[in-house]
């Protein structure tokens, strides 16, 4: 019984590659393209992440479905070029984070942090063409909203010091899954956004945040560029910040008034 099963499936074998001969290369092609269709719709899912020490070593923080709101942070002296001696920045990112990966329907705000100085963020579709401009966003301040409602990639830029362009950008896909950080679930959320602030007074910080109704989802410390400066020690703190169906007007207005107290110069 083995041995006649055997038999047959050579005799299918030998079929198959009888059919593949006579029919020449054109099946053998269609046969190829089928199975790779196959592979390749067998995609990832997309896994949120807004965890602050991947957002600080990937500079990438991805939103889940539930999020409808994303403040990017616009660091304390990000505006400088890499490696400068005397005016280096806090940490190897223009904006924090540098790249979103966020759902379709995701609005995005910039917060301007760095201190005394105001941005203009410019964002542009694949194309090269200019979809949004901020206008001037003075420190501590928030720019006006911007809603993504088409898939793609978006790159944006701002000026910094003369010969430096600040650059980041908005990946907008169809994700599936809410956000899961990396402290616990936060499907329940619908505002994410980034602070930075001296490690050295956190706990002052991370009561402020907390008395506005923000909740502080996670944190990372991380030694700064600079090695240290008056007022702020050598050591940073990024915090990751959400609330839930919270206005967010209220919520930008309490962390400016936080941002232009710090000891940032």
């Amino acid at each position: 019984m083995e041995s006649n099963n055997k038999n047959s499936h050579i005799h299918i074998l030998l079929s198959i590659a009888c059919i593949l001969v006579l029919s020449g290369p054109t099946s053998f092609i269609f046969l190829t393209s089928v199975f790779a269709q196959t592979n390749s719709s067998e995609s990832a899912e997309v896994q949120p992440n807004i965890s602050a020490v991947s957002i600080f070593n990937t500079k990438t923080m991805t939103l889940g479905n539930n999020i409808q709101n994303v403040v990017i942070l616009i660091p304390n002296e990000g505006h400088h070029d890499a490696g400068e001696d005397n005016e280096a920045r806090f940490l190897d990112q223009h904006f924090v984070p540098e790249n979103a990966v966020v759902n379709t329907g995701t609005t995005i705000q910039w917060f301007n942090g760095d201190v005394g100085h105001e941005r203009t963020v410019d964002v542009k579709d694949a194309s090269g063409n200019s979809v949004f401009n901020t206008g001037e966003i003075i420190d501590s301040q928030a720019s006006p909203p911007f809603t993504f409602t088409n898939p793609g990639i978006f790159n944006y830029e701002a000026e910094g010091d003369p010969g430096v362009t600040m650059t980041g950008s908005v990946t907008v896909d169809n994700i599936q899954s809410p956000v899961i950080s990396s402290s616990s679930s936060s499907s329940n959320i619908d505002t994410v956004g980034i602070l930075m602030v001296p490690t050295q007074d956190i706990d002052e910080y991370i009561s402020q945040i907390t008395a506005a109704g923000i909740t502080v989802d996670n944190t990372y410390d991380f030694k700064d560029l600079r090695g240290g400066q008056e007022g702020t020690g050598d050591t940073q703190t990024l915090i990751v910040w959400t609330t839930g169906g919270k206005d967010l007007g209220e919520t930008l207005s309490s962390l400016s008034e936080l941002s232009a107290d710090l000891p940032y110069s």
